[in-house]
C-alpha cells in the first residue's frame, strides 16, 4: 500500500506543474515583409506575431526592430507594441541613398529574436539610376 503522504506529494507536484505551465510563457516571434524586393524610397511593410507556447498572441509587448544594410550599417531602431492578437506591423521607408543588395530585418521581444531578408534592387552609377537585380 502506498502511504498517503506519497499520494499527496504526487498530487501536489502535478498541481504545481499545471500552474507553472499556465504561468510560464515560452514565447516565439516571427517577422515578415510584404515583398521580397524593393526599389529606393519604397516602403517596406514589416510585420509579425509574438505568441506563446499555445500559439496564442501575446499583447502589449514592445518589439524592437533593427535593419542592417548589405555593408553592415544598422538603421535607427524601430519600436512597435503588439496588438491584442500578438501581431505587430510597422512601415520602414528605404532611404534614397540606400545601397543595393540584401537587407536584414531583425525583431526582438521577451529575449528572443527572428530575422528576415529582402533585396533593394536599384544601384546608382555616376548619378544615373540603373536597375541591377541582386540575389
Amino acid at each position: 500500500m502506498i502511504p498517503i503522504w506519497v499520494i499527496l506529494l504526487i498530487v501536489a507536484i502535478v498541481i504545481l506543474w499545471i500552474l507553472i505551465w499556465k504561468i510560464v510563457i515560452i514565447p516565439s516571434i516571427s517577422v515578415t515583409t510584404d515583398k521580397a524586393s524593393y526599389d529606393r524610397s519604397e516602403t517596406v511593410q514589416i510585420g509579425g506575431v509574438l505568441s506563446d507556447q499555445t500559439s496564442a498572441g501575446i499583447p502589449g509587448k514592445t518589439v524592437i526592430g533593427a535593419i542592417e544594410d548589405p555593408v553592415g550599417s544598422v538603421f535607427p531602431t524601430i519600436e512597435v507594441v503588439t496588438a491584442a492578437d500578438g501581431s505587430f506591423a510597422t512601415p520602414w521607408e528605404i532611404p534614397d541613398d540606400a545601397v543595393g543588395g540584401t537587407y536584414t530585418v531583425t525583431v526582438s521581444a521577451l529575449g528572443i529574436s527572428a530575422s528576415k531578408t529582402f533585396s533593394q534592387m536599384i544601384q546608382r552609377v555616376a548619378g544615373l539610376a540603373v536597375w541591377v537585380p541582386f540575389k
